[in-house]
């Protein structure tokens, strides 16, 4: 049992140092509303800007258009920061462009709708209101990108959200934005990652600390074992692999909002680094979310590990602990899997691993 303070005296110690470099739970947490804020103010007037030369332009008997910048190539460029990229004109009269235009504006209007009221919706919703328009989903997820790029706002701040793969268990409490209070440690196998994350109120937790797993399995394992109570209270969470946008959000909010560490476990191979390179330094690079690691203990790198390898010791968010890291994998010569721990003992993960990770500190930062 974790009960002694001499336990958690090194994940006490970067609690103090996150605190520290937050200037303060408070002074975060009120910049984030502040932040939500302008991207409320920006969305809502970049929508009454676009409809009102959409206006202009009919009124002078002319076909209205729309100027939508390019999606960048660039790896790991925002929606923020695609100005300058080049711009396709989607106009009502080219045949070529008449269903986009209309689809843009309608989506438009979708997020108008909710960014003035307050409120969330699901893209997924969005769709099923309007299947006869959309056809599928993915049409629609490309007229918000598309909106998200024209405004210079992140995806969330046209409160058209996004479903997630991920999953949440451990000590934690909230309310969702239709007023719904969740309490996360009822559910025995986790729940779902909340839709809209910017709507999350009364984010309550007694937590020590944030455990990011890789996978569903071991996020599994870890609730069976009660693993956030025996060396906890703790929050688990899983984006089942590479993570989705919204399982993202939710760790940064905790972050901010609480004040918590937050740790990470993944494979020790290039694809399990590079996951937890993604939570922490964001979507660095496109990589195939489909990968599956090979089952042996000890398997050799292919490859395309040492090229992934190379690919991310050269981005310039790497902290030089992290670069460290890759280098270590790139001269031993082979990957160690969460999985191979059953191999010393079927609870070796939860009753030793893990808890001198916790005890002892030493990670990579």
């Amino acid at each position: 049992m974790a009960d002694n303070q001499e336990f958690w005296k090194e994940i006490e110690h970067y609690r103090r140092i996150i605190l520290s470099s937050a200037s303060g739970l408070s002074h975060t947490t009120t910049g984030q509303v502040h932040n939500e804020e302008d991207h409320n103010r920006k969305v809502v007037a970049a929508c009454e800007k676009i409809i009102e030369e959409v206006v202009t332009t009919i009124s002078m008997e002319e076909s209205p258009f729309i100027r939508v910048p390019k999606q960048p190539r660039r790896e790991g460029v925002t929606s923020e920061d695609v100005r300058g990229g080049g711009e396709t004109i989607v106009s009502w009269g080219d045949k070529r462009s008449t269903r986009r235009f209309s689809l843009l504006l309608h989506t438009l209007a979708q997020s108008y709708c909710h960014v003035k009221s307050h409120t969330f919706a699901t893209r997924r919703d969005v769709y099923y209101q309007f299947p006869g328009l959309y056809g599928n989903q993915s049409t629609l997820d490309r007229s918000a990108e598309d909106l998200c790029r024209m405004m210079g706002v992140p995806r969330d701040a046209l409160h058209l959200t996004i479903t997630g793969k991920g999953l949440v268990g451990g000590s934690l409490t909230y309310t969702t934005h239709d007023g719904t209070t969740v309490h996360v440690a009822q559910a025995a196998k986790g729940v779902g990652v909340p839709e809209c994350v910017g709507g999350l109120r009364d984010i309550q937790s007694d937590a020590h600390y944030v455990l990011v797993v890789e996978k569903d399995a071991t996020f599994q394992r870890l609730l069976e074992a009660q693993f956030h109570h025996t060396y906890g209270p703790a929050i688990i969470i899983t984006g089942k692999g590479y993570p989705d946008l919204v399982t993202r959000q939710l760790v940064y909010r905790l972050r901010h909002s609480l004040g918590l560490p937050i740790l990470c476990l993944t494979d020790a191979d290039p694809y399990g680094l590079h996951i937890a390179a993604v939570y922490k330094f964001g979507a660095l690079v496109s990589l195939s979310a489909s990968f599956t690691p090979a089952s042996p203990c000890l398997p050799p790198p292919h490859a395309r590990d040492y090229g992934k390898l190379a690919t991310l010791a050269a981005h310039p968010s790497l902290t030089p602990s992290w670069i460290q890291q890759v280098r270590e994998q790139q001269r031993l010569g082979y990957k160690v899997e969460i999985q191979g721990l059953t191999h010393i003992a079927q609870d070796y993960l939860t009753n030793t691993y893990l808890p001198s990770k916790l005890r002892q500190g030493g990670w990579v930062v």
